[in-house]
């Protein structure tokens, strides 16, 4: 407004009260030396030398705006996640294709099996038995969390799974035997569910019942179904869950990812662990293959 004929007196008071000029305030500034270089700055093309100079209403505003700039770089969805470069690296370290891009989901590739099961007792083990290490790769959603097998002098106990534990929203992977199957295709029902159920003692699940078994589209021979089951809780009451498992065969062991969330939650979240499924593959590796990345990191 100060290089303008026509601005308010209120702007001139203001642009007066916040002279630097050497001169001081006063007509001859504010009111006949804008005028005269704002008709000399139009000339050459060019602004008053005050016009670049912040004042207060431009400092307010651009004090006002950082936040807001702040803000959109900190929740802006990044381009490729850590956690993704990391599992199609080791992926491909290893001569595996990489997992898929899936916007809003982390990409996870892990080893399992490095070492034998944790023995409790004696008798009681804490982990599957694989016959080979074995590197478990899926996609899961980013606001959820991670759970990795630790390996002790006593074994290896765990498994490689993440989830919404909160809300009762998971995925974990799990063995179990084949029973006979030489292939994904080849697996019966009741295989499939004890896959649902393997990880736990029997009386914490009744009632299981598996869907209709589909051959999953694109490489390797991997089978996906959906499934239901009660789940008994320590205080007594019942909760209805549902899932969906993506199963196939490795070294004569049926190997798979189990989903889960509650009935409740289904209808939300299906889809969720419907892309966790179709995501899920499974390889056999060499122990020599874990050992140099081990010593590497």
């Amino acid at each position: 407004g100060q290089l303008r004929d026509y601005a308010p007196a209120a702007a001139r008071g203001a642009a007066r009260r916040e002279c630097r000029c050497p001169r001081g305030p006063g007509r001859a500034c504010h009111r006949r030396a804008p005028r005269r270089a704002a008709r000399l700055g139009r000339r050459l093309g060019r602004a008053h030398p005050r016009s670049a100079e912040p004042t207060r209403r431009s400092a307010m505003a651009t004090l006002l705006s950082a936040p807001a700039a702040l803000a959109l770089a900190t929740f802006a969805p990044s381009a490729a996640l850590a956690g993704e470069s990391k599992a199609n690296a080791r992926l491909a370290s290893l001569g595996l294709p990489p997992l898929a891009n899936v916007n809003g989901y982390i990409q996870l590739a892990e080893f399992i099996g490095k070492s034998g099961p944790a023995n409790i007792d004696g008798e009681k083990t804490r982990g599957f038995v694989l016959p080979s290490p074995l590197i478990v790769a899926f996609s899961y959603p980013q606001t959820w969390v991670t759970a990795l097998p630790t390996t002790s002098s006593n074994g290896e106990s765990g498994t490689v799974s993440a989830g919404n534990y909160i809300k009762g929203d998971s995925a974990a992977f799990v063995a179990a035997p084949a029973n006979g199957a030489k292939s994904g295709s080849g697996l019966s029902k009741a295989s499939l569910a004890y896959s649902v159920t393997c990880s736990a003692t029997a009386d914490v699940y009744q009632d299981v019942k598996v869907g209709k078994i589909v051959k999953r589209e694109g490489a390797g021979d991997y089978v996906t179904f959906e499934y239901s089951y009660t789940l008994l809780t320590r205080a007594g009451f019942e909760v209805d869950r549902r899932g969906v498992g993506a199963a196939t065969v490795v070294n004569d062991q049926l190997t798979g990812l189990i989903t889960a969330t509650t009935a409740l939650r289904w209808k939300t979240e299906s889809e969720k662990l419907m892309n966790l499924a179709n995501s899920f593959a499974v390889y056999p590796v060499k122990k020599s293959a874990v050992s140099s990345e081990s010593r590497a990191e």
